[in-house]
């Protein structure tokens, strides 16, 4: 992949998380390959190469999905949710990449959290690992004054275990959104270059990812 396709999949992670914590908060349930990838991506947080991070973004095929139809301005009820989450998480991204205490504490209490993965029985998705990184996110982008407002089934959103991964997969977004706008990614092209970031998504085959 080219450096703009590998910009495009970055930001497709980042509505894959929120499309991700949707389905948490509406049905319980998510596709557990994708987050596992999403969440493998918080733990690989000192790298910056795109295949490190994420070597399955064919994975994020509903983000993918939600992001093209977010450009070509396809309104629907059900995309919603997902898309305000999206949105939300590149805000905070925003607001973490200019302060640098913060990301130190995140770096820090991730390294911590790496040194002890071993110890969780099925990797990232291990629901007591997802607590470990909720705990972080709110240790972390949790005490910056702008939140994100989860909408959901409320049996759902009142089980902490699914409080736990929809932090998790919040987490993943925000991270997912640092290394869009490492790789060149900026919201105003998303605004005035819409038919060259659809070209981009096009040229994307899932076939070669």
């Amino acid at each position: 992949m080219n450096s703009q396709q590998q910009q495009a999949l970055a930001l497709a992670a980042v509505f894959e998380a929120a499309t991700l914590a949707d389905q948490i908060a509406t049905s319980g349930d998510c596709d557990h390959a994708a987050m596992e990838a999403l969440l493998d991506g918080v733990m690989t947080m000192e790298a910056t190469d795109f295949d490190t991070i994420y070597p399955r973004p064919a994975l994020f095929r509903n983000g993918l999905r939600l992001l093209r139809q977010s450009l070509n301005r396809e309104q629907t009820r059900q995309a919603a949710r997902p898309l305000s989450y999206s949105l939300a998480l590149l805000h905070l991204s925003s607001k973490l990449r200019k302060n640098s205490d913060v990301i130190s504490i995140l770096r820090h209490r991730l390294i911590a959290l790496e040194g002890q993965r071993q110890h969780f029985q099925g990797g990232t998705t291990n629901v007591t690992f997802c607590h470990r990184l909720a705990g972080i996110y709110l240790d972390t982008l949790g005490t910056f004054r702008f939140r994100i407002r989860v909408q959901g089934e409320p049996a759902r959103l009142q089980d902490e275990d699914n409080a736990a991964r929809i932090r998790a997969l919040f987490l993943a977004g925000v991270r997912a959104a640092f290394l869009w706008h490492q790789l060149g990614g900026r919201r105003w092209r998303l605004l005035f270059q819409r038919k060259q970031q659809l070209e981009i998504l096009e040229s994307i085959k899932f076939s070669k990812l």
